[in-house]
This record gives C-alpha cells, sequence and structure tokens, in this order.
C-alpha cells in the first residue's frame, strides 16, 4: 500500500510543504487537506519533491488547484528537487511552464 506525508514549514513569505512518498488516488486526500491548511497561512506555496517518489494526475490536479490558488490571491506556487519521474511527469503536461521548478530548496527561497 503506498504511504504519503507531508510537512510543512514557514519560511517567509512561503509555506514549504514537504511531499514525502507517492502521491496518488489513494494518498491524494493528504496531500490535499495540508495544501488547504497552508494557503489559510499564505498565498506564496514552495513544494519541496525532493522525496516524492511517484505522481499520478491526481498531483497534477492539486498543483494546478494550488497554482490557480495563488493567482487568485497575488501569490505563487513553486517546486523544487523534483525527482526524475515526478519532474517528467510534470514537463508532460505543461506544468513546468506555469509553475517555476527550482534545484534545490536553497535556491528556491533565495530566488
Amino acid at each position: 500500500m503506498p504511504s504519503l506525508q507531508v510537512l510543512t514549514d514557514r519560511h517567509d513569505p512561503y509555506v514549504v510543504i514537504t511531499v514525502l512518498g507517492d502521491v496518488d488516488a489513494t494518498t491524494i486526500g493528504v496531500l490535499q487537506e495540508q495544501v488547504e491548511i497552508a494557503q489559510r497561512i499564505s498565498s506564496h506555496l514552495l513544494f519541496d519533491l525532493a522525496g516524492m517518489t511517484f505522481m499520478d494526475s491526481a498531483g497534477i490536479r492539486v498543483f494546478l488547484d494550488a497554482y490557480h490558488h495563488a493567482r487568485a490571491n497575488q501569490g505563487t506556487v513553486a517546486v523544487c528537487s523534483p525527482r526524475p519521474s515526478p519532474r517528467k511527469v510534470m514537463e508532460l503536461v505543461g506544468l513546468t511552464g506555469y509553475i517555476p521548478v527550482h534545484a534545490s530548496l536553497t535556491e528556491a527561497l533565495t530566488s
């Protein structure tokens, strides 16, 4: 059974959402809940994907929803440190054309 852990931390102006494990239809609720909580704290979200091992279309939907919410609230969404497989999914669906991808958390926080 796939597992997912989502951690959040504040790095003004961002809420950093660290994703650990698989993001799919069986685990998406965990991620959605944490994103909604983070959106109440800040309109600037940064997803640290170094620990995300898999993502299907359910994950894409969360990123798109976060992007649209951020735009509607003068915020931003970015990702950092994606592994090759999730990054490829993001590239194939064109998500990287909307959401900046940074090589590391440090790079994302200082850009």
